[in-house]
């Protein structure tokens, strides 16, 4: 049996879900997430976790915000007027806005 380890392309289908259940990314059915183990293409956490699988194994791990997105910080949070992102732009509560 193959296994993953480091410097291996990979392919992998993926949900993340948050602590509560819900879903904030996940991959298409017909197209696997691509990255190279150990390269640092994804966050920490998701290549320890790919790190020693089998071809065809299915996991369910928990990663702890430090080895994903880092730490909340209020600090950067910041409110805006409305009218500076226009009114072509739909908002979503927890969706991400690039400016």
């Amino acid at each position: 049996m193959i296994r993953a380890t480091k410097n291996d392309t990979v392919k992998v289908h993926y949900t993340g879900k948050l602590e509560d259940g819900t879903i904030f990314d996940e991959s298409p059915e017909d197209k696997p997430l691509q990255f190279i183990l150990g390269k640092h293409e994804v966050i920490v956490g998701f290549d320890e976790a790919v790190d020693g699988m089998y071809q065809g194994e299915s996991k369910t791990v928990t990663i702890p915000c430090v080895k994903a997105y880092g730490e909340s910080k209020a600090e950067l949070l910041e409110t805006v007027d409305r009218s500076i992102i226009g009114d072509n732009v739909e908002l979503t509560v927890g969706g991400q806005l690039e400016v």
